[in-house]
């Protein structure tokens, strides 16, 4: 008989660790290595014999929606690669992407409802009808008078819309987006420019510079083909200003090197410089509504009075600026790290208002301004983390689309009401999120169904394209349109809800209507004007076979009004802390979603990317703690304790303990692999619901 499965089982699952058969419609054999996952691995495919056919789709597993070509035998895809000459992705594919294939036999896969006896890690997991798991779900609705939100990952699709739509009926939803997001920068920019400038992207093709603070630019934000055409066209100059010598510093034309939580200072003395050296111009000037207030702030954080806190000489600032103000076009932004998330939203506005201050909004080379896709909802305002109220969400639905981004249990936890709120999630598999739910609705895993895929962020011109099912969908699981027609059902909400299919068919007529654009076909690499398309039918047989549509680009103009809502208080000195800890990681693999275990590969047998558990210091820190390379230790801060293994790294600054937020080794559970807490759960969620820098000791074992 098997053991009932609890949570305190599922948070301490290891990539090889075997959880039972009711997760999977087969059973799985205890793994130990990976090289039992690629040889012997059970719920592998079996592929039949047959004729082997390509067939074009997109990837869902991020945002970037990269364009794929699949070779399929009798109809099962055993290779998925990138779509050569593509104009967008430039024929890329991430690793992630690579084995996106194998995710609907994922041994965290979930194809039944599921829930649990309680709130405790002892609480344990049960197998549960649809019915009964909506019917509990409403009642709850009903039951109680908090907040109802979605957490909606990719936050820009037809099904975003519906939700959005389900909220406001509710009278009291809430909707929201991963905390790191990031379009950050624009969504500041939109937040200081009147009237609202619309949609807006990055022309990094005719930029002649890009200044990045902290975004992994060249290591998977984005849309990576993209950034990595960028990089190797040397068209422009790209600057990384981090605290990390991250991917992307070491790719980078330059590395400004800058003291931990410092960002925003730099930001401000960069401002500083473009004021005192008159590189402002008259008409930008003149658009600033709050100019006096604004020069009289910035004139207290020049680079020599910023230079004790930052790290970096004056000269340095002040020869980038200047930089900055001479070439024809420039680009500044910020990022969220993956694992480290996002900035506090006094540091992205300042590092977003750089750009107002050049010019560089409504300029081709620049921040541009581009048309909504026919059909789809004006672009909304995300409320960010920090502004709902602590323990007010009685009622959470988390989609299960993935932002590749982190999102700490904790940051949820905190806005959660303390003892009647539920959590659901519409997932495929189990991950650090959907492990604290309370009922658990599987969605179709990747290339199980039929989706679409919108310009991402970092697009200067709209898209639109579609993903089609390369697998068989399991008939235990349920589309989110179709929880949220069940749950309108049983609550009274009076909203159309169509199938995901006439969902997708009325935005492809919208687009078609809108008599703009053109198709990009991937057999032949052909494009066509929509005028030459007879029907909405034609666009929609072409985008199912392999196409996107690409927007037209659009005149630019220059904000006419800007309100620079910055702040002048100082910003808080880390220094007092004698050791801290500096989360990071890579998009997609970072404990908020899971990956291939084929791609243990790329983790713990070749290092190029570090697993859970592996923390980084400097030779010199390393020494004050009588530390050696490949110490295990204790990794301690006021969340708790985990157990890491210690690198020692010349290019970590002094005092900083850099963390791998990454998947967990695959094995047994063992001694040697502890397991159980993430780095990521040691993290501080502060008020701000940033976590990129947490006090912390390491102690001998």
């Amino acid at each position: 008989m098997l053991k009932s499965i609890t949570r305190r089982d599922l948070l301490k699952f290891t990539g090889g660790s075997i959880i039972g058969l009711m997760f999977s419609p087969l059973p799985w054999k205890l793994l130990d290595d990976s090289a039992i996952w690629t040889q012997n691995w059970s719920l592998t495919p079996k592929l039949a014999h047959g004729p082997i056919t390509s067939v074009f789709t997109h990837c869902t597993l991020c945002p970037a929606g990269c364009a794929m070509k699949a070779l399929c035998v009798s109809g099962m895809p055993f290779s998925l690669t990138g779509v050569p000459f593509h104009p967008l992705t430039h024929g890329s594919l991430c690793v992630r992407g690579l084995a996106g294939h194998h995710m609907a036999y994922h041994p965290l896969r979930i194809v039944h409802p599921h829930t649990f006896s309680g709130k405790s890690e002892e609480s344990s997991m049960s197998a549960i009808s649809l019915k009964r798991a909506l019917d509990a779900i409403a009642g709850h609705m009903k039951s109680t008078t908090g907040t109802i939100a979605i957490l909606d990952r990719q936050p820009n699709r037809a099904i975003s819309e519906l939700y959005r739509s389900f909220l406001q009926q509710t009278e009291r939803g809430l909707y929201l987006t991963s905390p790191s997001r990031e379009e950050s920068t624009l969504d500041a920019i939109k937040e200081m420019v009147k009237p609202s400038p619309g949609p807006l992207g990055y022309d990094f093709e005719n930029t002649s510079l890009i200044i990045s603070f902290g975004a992994p630019l060249l290591d998977g934000w984005g849309t990576p083909g993209r950034m990595n055409a960028i990089r190797n066209s040397q068209r422009a100059k790209i600057v990384q200003i981090d605290c990390r010598y991250s991917r992307t510093a070491l790719q980078s034309d330059q590395w400004i090197a800058i003291a931990p939580g410092t960002e925003r200072l730099v930001a401000l003395s960069i401002a500083s410089v473009l004021e005192e050296e008159h590189f402002i111009a008259q008409r930008i000037r003149q658009s600033i509504t709050n100019i006096r207030q604004f020069s009289s702030m910035i004139g207290q954080f020049s680079p020599e009075k910023t230079a004790a806190r930052t790290g970096i000489q004056p000269s340095v600032l002040r020869m980038l600026t200047r930089e900055l103000a001479s070439v024809n076009s420039a680009i500044v932004l910020s990022g969220a790290d993956p694992g480290g998330g996002p900035f506090d939203i006094e540091t992205e506005r300042t590092i977003a208002a750089i750009n107002l201050l050049l010019g560089s909004v409504g300029k081709n080379g620049g921040i541009v301004s581009r048309k909504n896709i026919p059909g789809y909802q004006s672009e909304f305002t995300p409320i960010h983390w920090s502004n709902i109220p602590d323990h007010s969400i009685d009622t959470l639905i988390v989609d299960g689309a993935d932002s590749g981004y982190a999102i700490p249990w904790r940051l949820i936890e905190q806005k959660l009401t303390n003892t009647s709120s539920m959590v659901v999630s519409l997932s495929p598999v189990l991950d650090q999120i959907s492990v604290h739910s309370d009922y658990l609705l599987p969605s179709p895993a990747h290339l199980e169904s039929l989706q679409d895929q919108v310009a991402n962020i970092d697009a200067k011109t709209a898209t639109f394209s579609l993903s089609i099912p390369l697998l068989k969908k399991n008939e235990n699981t349920i589309d989110p349109v179709d929880v949220l027609r069940e749950l309108s059902a049983r609550l009274n909400v009076v909203l159309e809800i169509p199938t995901e299919e006439e969902l997708l068919k009325n935005k492809v007529a919208q687009i078609h209507s809108g008599q703009r654009g053109i198709l990009f076909t991937y057999s032949d690499g052909s494009s066509t004007s929509i005028r030459e398309l007879s029907s909405a039918d034609d666009l929609w047989t072409a985008l199912t076979t392999g196409a996107i549509w690409i927007d037209d680009e659009i005149h630019q103009l220059p904000p006419r009004s800007v309100t620079m809502a910055l702040s002048a208080e100082q910003p808080k000195d880390s220094k007092e802390e004698p050791l801290q800890m500096i989360a990071s990681g890579w998009r997609g693999a970072v404990c908020a979603s899971q990956i291939s275990p084929i791609l243990s590969k790329v983790f713990q047998e070749t290092e190029l990317r570090h697993v859970n558990g592996i923390v980084s210091i400097n030779p010199e820190t390393a020494s004050q703690l009588g530390v050696t390379n490949d110490s295990p230790m204790t990794l301690s801060t006021k969340n708790g304790s985990a157990a890491v293994n210690v690198k020692i790294d010349t290019t970590v600054r002094p005092g900083i303990v850099d963390a791998a937020i990454g998947p967990n080794l695959n094995g047994t559970e063992t001694p040697a692999h502890p397991v159980g807490n993430t780095l990521l759960n040691l993290c501080d969620v502060t008020n701000d619901g940033t976590w990129r820098i947490t006090p912390a000791q390491i102690l001998k074992v």
